[in-house]
Order: structure tokens, then C-alpha cells, then sequence
């Protein structure tokens, strides 16, 4: 986009300067997000909602903006911070534009090899539970429905299989997925995916606020200290486990290995760097946690992961109508599915040893 067009956007909110400069972030895959600098010498975020991938964009902001005002409020850790409308208590500009404060002095990561920097990325995750904890999760929109109902999935996976369609135009796709197949669908761990979601619905486990997209380039670290600052990108905040913020940390942590990795003898789920995670998140959760979350803990990196999974190998029967795919890798989408199956028999083989590490970090001191 156009400068000026930039400029004009950002002269529309409350903002007691004026934009001089526009920098495009080129991260993401949804939102365009650009950097403004003021005459002021302060930045502030301008970013273009995709209302394609979220088109509920009202709701959305309405559940962004209520819980950063509840964690703002309480002035323990350091929150994002939206920007209104010029002479409104709108957020949204012209339908898809809005504005953030810039969080000075920090900067993310797209992966570490470092342990101390997964265990400030649990800290962030843990601290985030801990601050909302007294906001009711009931009072916020479902902005993507059955966003982890992960029995929705496995059923839009089974659609995809029972497809005629599918089958009668890429036959060879189930000839070349067919252990895959076999291997996701397979009762024991289907007869798992609705776990978090009865305890939900029994009341066993508390309905939270949760982020949904707790991977480490959704963490902010302190561009001197690289202690974890805080959490971003609040477009999946929604009612629902602290177990799914839990285990999408875990899962998107607990590898060093690429997600679309070939060669699966250099994939593996590093024990160290679960624990790193672990220890941080229950160093700041310890006291808002139940027994009963604690014990699914575990589960939640399972989930998450085998969510992922699912979701890699519909989109591949489907036609690869979700996911980018780059057109030099032949069945990307199964390549993916190989490499994530891989970790998710690690986790399996490990979640005894996993359940040790929780409780270790559990005892309060």
C-alpha cells in the first residue's frame, strides 16, 4: 500500500501527532502489519485485519480488547494496548484497520536453541493464565467456533477419507497416505481427542480465557535482558482450557526440528526443552491451576499436536485448499503430516516421564 494511503489511515486515531514513516513487518501470514513512526519520536502498530480468515472482527476486537483492559488494569506484567477511533470508542477503522502501542525495546523469536529462553517463554504463558484469572470466560465471543473442538476435526477428517469426490480426483493421494490414514485414525487415539472437552462441559476443568496461539513469535523478550515481556497477538482469545495454551507452547517448543522436516531420523521431542517450558509456565500458574489441569497437562501437548496433524492431512486430501504449500515440494502437506506424526509417537512414549516433570514444578513454594 501506498504511503500516503498509510499515512491517512493513521491520522484517524487518537493519536496527539503525526505519522512521519511506515515500515512493513514482513511476518505473518494473515494480517499486514506495518510499523508508524510519530513526530513525537513514539511507534505504534497499524495492522490490516484479514476478515477472510476472521470475519467477526467486531467480536474479535471486543474479546482483544476487554482482556487487555483486565490485565492492564491490574498492572502486573505489560499488556498490548489498542488505540480508539479519533472522536469515538470505535477500535476499527474503514472495517480492517487498527491500531496498537509499540512495546519499546523488545523483540521476538522465530525458534531458540536456547533452554532459558523456553523457560521465559512458559513464564509468559503461565504469567498470562495468572493475570487473567477473575475474568469470565462465559462474557467473551467464540470468534472461531469449535476453534480446538478436536473431535470436529477428526470428524472433517473421516469426511475428507469417505470423500467420493476426493477419491475420483486424487487417488493416488490416499494410495501415498495410507499409513498415515490408518495411523490417525485409529480408534485409541480418537477415543482421547474429547477429553478436554468433557472435563469442560462436566465442569472437571474451569473454563479460562485462552489465548490459542501461545508459539514462541508470539512472545515479546526484552531486547537487553531476553526475559519474556509479555504475550501478543490476541486474535484467538476465546473461552476455553488452559491446557490448549499449555500444550500449543509445548508443541511449537518441544522440537528444534522444522515442521515440514524429511529426513525423520533428525526429528525428536526434546525432553529438555519441555521441561524448560514446563518449569517456567507452573512457576507463574502454580497458584491459579487445578489438580485436575495439572493432570491433563500432558494431554494438551498430545492434543495439540495431533490436532495439527489432522488438520495437515484433511487439507492434503482436500486438495491443499487451507494450508500454503510451496509448489517445489511435492506433497508438502504429507511431508508435513510424516514429520509432526513423528513427534506425536515421541510424546506418546514420553508422557509418563512428562507427567514427573509437571509435578515436580507443581510443589508451591
Amino acid at each position: 500500500m501506498k504511503t500516503e494511503k498509510l499515512m491517512q489511515i493513521a491520522r484517524s486515531f487518537d493519536i496527539d501527532a503525526q505519522p512521519v514513516k511506515t515500515t512493513l513487518i514482513d511476518i505473518g501470514h494473515i494480517n499486514k502489519t506495518y510499523i508508524i513512526d510519530y513526530d513525537n519520536n513514539e511507534k505504534y502498530i497499524l495492522q490490516y485485519v484479514n476478515t477472510n480468515v476472521f470475519p467477526n472482527l467486531n467480536e474479535l476486537m471486543s474479546n482483544a480488547q476487554r482482556v487487555t483492559n483486565y490485565i492492564g488494569k491490574k498492572g502486573n506484567i505489560t499488556t498490548i494496548e489498542f488505540i480508539k477511533i479519533k472522536d469515538s470508542d470505535e477500535y476499527i477503522y474503514n472495517k480492517n484497520w487498527r491500531m496498537q502501542k509499540f512495546i519499546e525495546n523488545t523483540k521476538t523469536y522465530l525458534a531458540t536453541e536456547s533452554l532459558e529462553k523456553l523457560y521465559e517463554a512458559g513464564k509468559a504463558v503461565g504469567n498470562f493464565q495468572k493475570e487473567v484469572e477473575g475474568f469470565d470466560a462465559n462474557t467473551l465471543y467464540e470468534v472461531i467456533p469449535m476453534f480446538h473442538y478436536t473431535p470436529n476435526r477428526v470428524a472433517q477428517l473421516k469426511e475428507a477419507i469417505e470423500s467420493k469426490e476426493n477419491r475420483k480426483k486424487r487417488p493416488e493421494r490416499f494410495e501415498k497416505a495410507k499409513k498415515e490414514i490408518e495411523f490417525l485414525t485409529d480408534e485409541k487415539r480418537i477415543s482421547r481427542t474429547d477429553k478436554i472437552v468433557e472435563g469442560l462441559k462436566s465442569g472437571k476443568i474451569p473454563l479460562r480465557v485462552t489465548h490459542n496461539d501461545t508459539k514462541l513469535s508470539n512472545i515479546l523478550f526484552d531486547a537487553q535482558t531476553e526475559k519474556a515481556v509479555c504475550l501478543i497477538d490476541f486474535d484467538t482469545i476465546m473461552p476455553g482450557s488452559i491446557v490448549y495454551d499449555f500444550g500449543e507452547g509445548i508443541r511449537s517448543g518441544g522440537t528444534t526440528s522444522k515442521e515440514d522436516e524429511q529426513d525423520t531420523t533428525k526429528i525428536y521431542f526434546d525432553l529438555e526443552r519441555y521441561e524448560a517450558f514446563t518449569k517456567g509456565f507452573m512457576e507463574k500458574a502454580k497458584d491459579v491451576i487445578t489438580n485436575e489441569e495439572v493432570e491433563m497437562l500432558p494431554l494438551g501437548a498430545w492434543m495439540m499436536t495431533y490436532e495439527n496433524l489432522i488438520r495437515f492431512l484433511t487439507d492434503y486430501l482436500n486438495g491443499d485448499i487451507y494450508f500454503s504449500v510451496n509448489p517445489e515440494i511435492e506433497d508438502h502437506n504429507l511431508i508435513r503430516v510424516r514429520a509432526q506424526s513423528e513427534i506425536l509417537k515421541q510424546i506418546e512414549q514420553n508422557e509418563e516421564k512428562m507427567k514427573g516433570m509437571i509435578k515436580k514444578w507443581i510443589i508451591k513454594n
